[in-house]
């Protein structure tokens, strides 16, 4: 679970870094959501595995 905290936190950097670097293509945010679910895939399975 992402706390409020946490939230703004991730929100403040990820202005920071826009402003540095530019903003975000929505190619890119869209690359990275692809791996953000399989990340949270290959989390999923091995929470479920008997190993742990």
């Amino acid at each position: 679970m992402v706390t409020r905290r946490t939230r703004d936190g991730l929100l403040e950097l990820m202005d920071w870094l826009e402003g540095k670097h530019g903003p975000v293509t929505e190619e890119e945010r869209a690359a990275a959501q692809a791996e953000l679910r399989e990340i949270d895939a290959e989390h999923d399975l091995r929470a479920s595995s008997p190993a742990g």
